[in-house]
């Protein structure tokens, strides 16, 4: 009894939806990396390491719209996670230039074929009743968890452990029955944002993101006004989660037309108060609202949001368009976007 109003309530995408947030950002775009320093992989090796991920996420996420070997959105979703999961305990080992290309491009393969899967047909597992609502959720407790200071500080093995254990996690769940629901997207009040300026305007606002998170990285004094201490960590979470939350009233009352300007405002306030190291705590209260708010409408949009496209076509397309934050090689993300 128990078990069936847990999956009416659609629980399970909001799970699968945080799961896979929180294996991108806390895992790719940190620990892997971490892993590959402790390794002396650097320099042109690690750029080759960069490119196999990008190179599997994209094939991956152009190609799972046409894999006839595994016809049911479980079994490709149970697949994209055992890649996952697998790639991150095998980035416990010692590992080589090659090796690591190796597990590079399985990371971004299983990443690829796992988000396009799940935005495709978020509401086989998050039903009919708030799909929105639990993706916002899904969005904004995947970054609080990120954002957990004794998390977020753990050792990049320990971080690589737990999201290998999190993908064990989200093939248990797949194996539960998944709610049965009509295919009708979720409509806004608002016209329709065409297809190409939606794709175009989610490209600038995750390169946009991730030159934002590649200074923050790359510069002390801000990352010290950032992410650093367990209170500038406490609250970025709060504010992921908080405006992942305000994404989803903001796009059930006016769509994208509104979420997508007040993301590229938010990003673009965070921007420029970088320019003065003095103002990275400021910062640091623009850009995670900014994140949030374009990362929700991202996983929401080729399955609640969009026009009568092909659902698969779509994710492809906005899986392949974006780059990384771990420095210039582009990478996929959909959701995703990072942890």
């Amino acid at each position: 009894m128990l078990r069936g109003k847990w999956l009416q309530s659609g629980w399970q995408g909001a799970s699968l939806v945080a799961i896979t947030y929180v294996y991108f950002l806390i895992f790719a775009q940190f620990a892997f990396l971490q892993r590959l320093a402790i390794l002396g992989v650097a320099g042109t090796h690690l750029t080759a390491v960069m490119a196999a991920m990008a190179a599997g996420g994209i094939l991956l996420s152009l190609l799972a719209p046409r894999l006839s070997l595994w016809p049911s959105p479980n079994l490709r979703l149970r697949v994209g996670l055992c890649a996952s999961g697998v790639a991150a305990f095998l980035s416990l080992f010692p590992l080589g230039p090659a090796t690591s290309m190796a597990v590079s491009f399985l990371i971004g393969a299983g990443l690829g074929l796992l988000t396009v899967t799940l935005v495709t047909h978020l509401r086989q597992w998050t039903g009919n009743r708030h799909p929105l609502l639990l993706v916002g959720l899904g969005t904004g407790v995947g970054y609080l968890i990120c954002n957990l200071p004794s998390f977020f500080t753990a050792s990049a093995e320990v971080q690589a452990a737990t999201a290998g254990l999190l993908c064990l996690a989200g093939i248990c769940i797949t194996l539960w029955p998944a709610s049965i629901t009509q295919e009708n997207a979720e409509i806004s009040p608002q016209p329709a944002v065409p297809f190409h300026r939606v794709l175009a305007c989610f490209t600038v606002l995750i390169w946009l993101d991730s030159a934002a998170f590649f200074i923050i990285q790359n510069t002390p004094a801000l990352k010290t006004g950032t992410w650093q201490g367990s209170l500038h960590l406490s609250i970025n979470g709060l504010l992921h989660l908080v405006a992942a939350l305000a994404s989803v009233w903001f796009l059930r009352r006016r769509g994208l037309s509104l979420v997508l300007p007040a993301s590229f405002f938010a990003l673009g306030i965070a921007c420029l108060l970088l320019l003065d190291p003095h103002r990275g705590p400021l910062a640091s209260v623009f850009y995670p609202i900014g994140v949030s708010l374009y990362s929700v409408a991202l996983v929401a949009y080729p399955a609640l949001l969009s026009p009568a496209i092909p659902r698969q076509s779509v994710a492809a397309r906005l899986d392949g368009s974006t780059p990384s934050r771990a420095g210039p090689a582009p990478r996929w993300e959909s959701a995703w976007a990072r942890i």
